[in-house]
């Protein structure tokens, strides 16, 4: 009796691993499918939301047929039958279904989405695919990431920075004791506001996305008062006889040229401060 409830475990759940590889292998091939059907005719954004909702569609239908035929579904029936054989076997299915439960949940919830640019890890990456298990990334270093879907549930938080819409940049100068404060902070204002990527620069493309998310009028960008809100500023943060620390504020609206737009910015400043005989402490 023993024998046979053991070969009966052994059975079923080598058969339920079966079925459900046979469910990815399926999914695969009609995501495949899609792609190549759809890739010339519509949008990126659609075909792979479609791609992505009949995946979720089959491997949730699969599931549901396997453990009503194969195991017959219950708690208490289904422990019983597989025993602990069974359940040892299944423990390695287990990161694979957290990582599908995650994938609906990214689905859903859509804290970012393929195109995104998001900080994981310290890395700012372009989101290429999100997929049942897991989510495609590319680095700014050009590295392909691939991350678990269990990692964004479980893991660091999740900066995006195309959904926000600025991104504020913090500098520090130190400039000699006997400087001229005055002329060293209008020097990195005027540096700040003839940069086009910096506020209060702004595309058009950028500023309708911000009228359709915060509804703000068209006379918005055009107003002094508004705009005051978005410039550069430079503020005191400490003095001795030496030195005098300067803080620096800017916003920026690509994340993609943040270094770039560093790197310009303390250039353009050295150069000037050159010409007006500011020194560096």
């Amino acid at each position: 009796m023993t024998e046979q409830l053991f070969y009966n475990s052994l059975s079923t759940t080598g058969l339920l691993i079966l079925v459900i590889f046979a469910i990815f292998f399926v999914s695969f091939i009609i995501n495949v499918l899609i792609v190549k059907f759809l890739r010339t005719r519509v949008e990126p954004s659609f075909y792979k939301f479609v791609s992505r909702i009949l995946t979720y569609i089959i491997f949730i239908v699969g599931l549901s047929v396997a453990l009503n035929k194969v195991v017959q579904f219950n708690f208490g029936a289904t422990l019983a039958t597989l025993g602990i054989l069974g359940g040892l076997l299944l423990l390695p299915l287990v990161p694979i279904l957290q990582n599908i439960a995650s994938g609906f949940i990214l689905s859903f919830e859509r804290p970012f989405k393929e195109e995104d640019y998001i900080e994981l890890s310290g890395k700012i990456c372009k989101v290429k695919e999100i997929n049942l298990r897991k989510t495609i990334l590319r680095s700014l270093n050009g590295e392909i990431i691939t991350a678990p879907n269990l990692m964004f549930m479980t893991g660091t938080p999740v900066v995006n920075y195309t959904t926000g819409e600025f991104i504020r940049i913090i500098q520090v100068i130190e400039i000699s004791g006997n400087s001229e404060l005055s002329k060293a902070k209008q020097i990195i204002e005027n540096v700040c506001l003839i940069n086009a990527d910096i506020l209060p620069h702004i595309p058009e493309k950028k500023k309708n996305m911000l009228r359709r998310i915060f509804e703000i009028s068209n006379g918005f960008f055009n107003s002094p008062k508004n705009i005051n809100k978005l410039k550069p500023r430079v503020f005191v943060k400490s003095v001795s006889k030496e030195k005098i620390g300067l803080e620096i504020w800017f916003w920026i609206w690509d994340i993609t040229k943040k270094e770039q737009i560093v790197s310009n910015f303390y250039e353009l400043v050295i150069n000037e401060f050159k010409k007006n005989e500011i020194n560096f402490a």
